[in-house]
């Protein structure tokens, strides 16, 4: 139960940020472009800012915050904590793969790959929750 509360809970928040990269493309480049630099960008502005900082702190909250509700059948707080906390942790790491996806494939790479996440954030959760209805 914990490994797929703590997976489905760094999937969703790397899918938050992924989502919050896009944004920020779309703003600069305008709706699926491809790889930057193959059409005109603009200046990133404060809203581009603000897309970027709100989704990437968003995303590691969420993280911890989904690991907490799915790991609630876990009586004690201190380890319940730790493996929240974990998720956000872990959130970095799946992130830094929407980099080169970005690179080589664009928009439509973020969104596919956005599309992943979230198939294997809902996948694992599922599998939390049977987990913890059979304990």
């Amino acid at each position: 139960m914990a490994a797929a509360g703590v997976a489905s809970a760094a999937l969703f928040g790397a899918m938050v940020v992924i989502l919050a990269v896009f944004g920020v493309d779309v703003l600069r480049s305008g709706f699926l472009a491809g790889p930057p630099g193959s059409g005109p960008s603009v200046a990133g502005g404060s809203a581009a800012a603000a897309v970027l900082v709100g989704g990437t702190f968003g995303g590691f909250v969420l993280a911890g915050v989904l690991a907490w509700w799915l790991l609630a059948p876990i009586g004690s707080l201190y380890p319940r904590t730790a493996l929240a906390v974990c998720s956000s942790f872990a959130t970095v790491v799946l992130m830094l793969i929407g980099q080169p996806v970005h690179q080589l494939f664009g928009q439509p790479g973020l969104l596919a790959f956005a599309a992943v996440l979230a198939a294997g954030a809902a996948a694992f959760a599922r599998k939390a929750r049977r987990a913890a209805q059979n304990q």
